[in-house]
């Protein structure tokens, strides 16, 4: 049975495909993982055609609710080890069923009061398909995104997280190796096995597996 991971958030520029592409292809060292490019920008998609990446990327966007329904069941019925949804942004109800599907919702979240405040609506619909579900998940984990220790905000986005309430995952930070793996067609534990990117993706990646055991 797949494990099924939404990586969202409403709000855009968060690093959510970054996030997406990077867990997955750590995860695709072990096991059979297909990303889901629910974005109707195609980044991940773009992504994987520069290059020859670990795990294999679907085209699929979700950019209508009238599609919800249809592009539910297509998801359902890949065959993988671990789905890995780069979900569409903006778009409440698309959000929402790319939410309602999985086991565990990774909201990749910047440090910023703006980030942040625009993180509330997400966790909302969050809160909405648990009740739905009668309480059976989804799970849910904040990772500061683009974290940047220079700055008082990125210094404080873990503290800050914590009010939200939901588990708080290891940082991406602000690095360069994230987009030069991406101009090279590959992900961090590519373009340079053991750097730091490399690094922080594995502790993300294996706290996640540990959250959809």
């Amino acid at each position: 049975m797949s494990r099924i991971i939404t990586v969202a958030n409403l709000k855009g520029g968060v690093g959510k495909t970054t996030v997406a592409v990077n867990i997955a292809c750590c995860l695709a060292g072990k096991h059979d993982v297909v990303v889901v490019d629910a974005d109707a920008q195609g980044s991940a998609t773009a992504w994987s055609k520069r290059g020859e990446l670990p795990a294999k990327v679907l085209a699929m966007p979700l950019d209508a609710e009238r599609q919800a329904e249809a592009w539910a069941r297509k998801v359902a019925e890949l065959e993988a080890d671990y789905i890995v949804i780069d979900g569409p942004p903006h778009l409440t109800a698309a959000f929402g069923t790319a939410v309602g599907l999985a086991d565990l919702v990774v909201v990749p979240v910047g440090a910023s009061v703006l980030d942040l405040e625009a993180t509330r609506p997400a966790l909302e619909l969050v809160a909405q398909a648990r009740e739905a579900r009668k309480g059976k998940g989804p799970k849910v984990l904040l990772v500061p995104s683009k974290a940047d220790t220079r700055t008082l905000a990125g210094r404080e986005i873990d503290a800050a997280l914590a009010s939200l309430d939901e588990p708080v995952g290891p940082a991406l930070h602000l690095r360069v190796g994230y987009a030069d793996a991406v101009a090279a067609g590959g992900w961090a534990g590519s373009y340079e096995p053991g750097g730091a990117a490399h690094a922080e993706v594995e502790k993300l990646t294996k706290l996640i597996k540990e959250l959809v055991r």
